[in-house]
């Protein structure tokens, strides 16, 4: 289940559980209000869905953007990390760790982005995020996630992503990589570094591992809505899975008819998707009118299919039997539907604690379960985080991947240096003038 599976899904779908994989599979679309409108006077916080649910799937109406047509496109390129790595040949279109640069002809600080679990420097956050700091004069690399089957099959040391101090070692392994590259083409006046949802995550602890390595010396680190503790946000995500599945995975066959026969409804009213809207995500839903339940799973279901993806593509570089056969050889000829169908119905926690943790546990015996769980936590490089006046926290106060009471307490590790909007769900107001403008506002001061 690959980048090229995902596009493929949503162009299948074309249904409300596409929704969510298009903000991740798809890039940004040109956008309406000037660069100088987001970035001068602080634009008022006008954003329109109060539903964080909808929120998070639906974004941001097109009207309510900011242009961004005059930013180039981002560059592809390819680093070999390992050279003697073997790769499986069934990954063959995998060899060599992707990524994009975007960069200023002129002097200017250059800027990392981690994006969520299992994206790549193709997806629209990152677009968006890129094009921001971009137009405001920085230069720009967007590196795929420790979770991306790409970054563990050529850049994570032990295949395993999910454990805080090894994701920091193996991002910055690659930063340090894309250096040399980067310094041939411009001038890199200095180093930052922006995360966003479990990226955020990741770049906290990337930061701190720079404090002791004082290789690339951010001077600003932005964490753009993270979780506070993984566990706990794996755990509300993998229970929304279940909000309109009460069998769980079992009942997906039928709940994804139940959505394109909705839509198949719609479509027999005359009032037919317009595919070359922009707000076709607002388009759906204004029309299937789904409930939070219904919105909650889909979220959830992404979630999942990422994990899924995530947790084959480990198991198989590491021949550990998790899913895949260890002794079996993984071709391009191999079947995958049977592995595939058990990988969708392994949670991200069930990684968590039977793979990952037991990993832990056999290097150190004496590791329990709760300290475990504890090193996930952003609390546990808490007095690195709110000793660094240089680090910044930008979240929703109704993110979804919050439990409850956590909000509070994020905020209060990152104290002057947190903004809250009052909504947004979980990264759907990215592209608002407002979110443009603190990014910016924190980058510069």
């Amino acid at each position: 289940m690959t980048r090229e599976h995902c596009l493929s899904n949503t162009a299948g779908f074309i249904a409300l559980i596409a929704i969510t994989l298009l903000s991740a599979c798809a890039p940004s679309e040109p956008l309406l209000l000037t660069p100088a409108q987001a970035y001068g006077a602080k634009p008022a916080y006008n954003y329109p869905i109060s539903d964080p649910y909808a929120a998070t799937v639906i974004t941001l109406p097109a009207d309510m953007k900011v242009d961004y047509s005059a930013v180039p496109e981002p560059e592809d390129k390819k680093i070999t990390l390992f050279k003697d790595r073997t790769i499986p040949e069934g990954f063959w279109y995998q060899r060599g760790l992707h990524y994009s640069e975007l960069l200023q002809t002129a002097p200017a600080p250059l800027v990392y982005i981690i994006p969520g679990i299992g994206a790549d420097a193709h997806a629209g956050v990152m677009r968006t995020i890129a094009n921001i700091l971009y137009t405001a004069g920085y230069s720009v690399v967007l590196l795929p996630s420790p979770g991306n089957p790409n970054f563990i099959i050529n850049a994570s040391e032990n295949n395993l992503p999910g454990n805080p101090v090894q994701d920091a070692r193996d991002i910055y392994h690659l930063m340090l990589a894309i250096e040399g590259d980067v310094s041939h083409k411009t001038n890199v006046t200095g180093h930052m570094l922006v995360g966003y949802s479990l990226g955020g995550w990741q770049a906290a602890f990337t930061a701190k591992l720079d404090s002791e390595k004082k290789l690339l010396n951010f001077s600003k680190v932005l964490l753009i809505n993270p979780p506070l503790n993984l566990y706990s946000s794996v755990k509300t995500l993998d229970n929304d899975l279940t909000r309109d599945l009460p069998h769980g995975m079992n009942d997906a066959d039928h709940f994804i008819k139940n959505i394109i026969t909705r839509l198949s409804n719609v479509s027999q009213t005359g009032e037919a998707f317009d595919f070359t809207n922009e707000d076709l995500r607002l388009d759906v839903y204004n029309k299937t009118h789904p409930s939070d339940d219904q919105l909650a799973t889909i979220i959830g279901l992404s979630f999942r299919l990422t994990a899924a993806d995530m947790v084959f593509t480990s198991d198989v570089m590491r021949h550990s039997g998790y899913i895949f056969p260890k002794n079996k050889p993984f071709t391009t000829s191999t079947d995958l539907n049977p592995y595939l169908a058990v990988a969708v119905r392994t949670g991200f926690g069930d990684y968590l604690n039977e793979v990952l943790y037991e990993e832990e546990h056999a290097k150190n015996p004496a590791l329990t379960k709760q300290d475990f769980m504890a090193a996930s936590n952003l609390e546990s490089i808490g007095s690195y985080i709110s000793h660094n006046r240089n680090m910044g926290l930008i979240t929703n106060r109704d993110d979804i991947i919050l439990a409850r009471g956590e909000l509070d307490r994020v905020v209060r590790l990152f104290g002057p240096n947190a903004v809250v909007f009052p909504s947004g769900g979980h990264m759907g107001n990215i592209a608002h003038p407002a979110m443009a403008y603190q990014i910016i506002t924190f980058m510069k001061q």
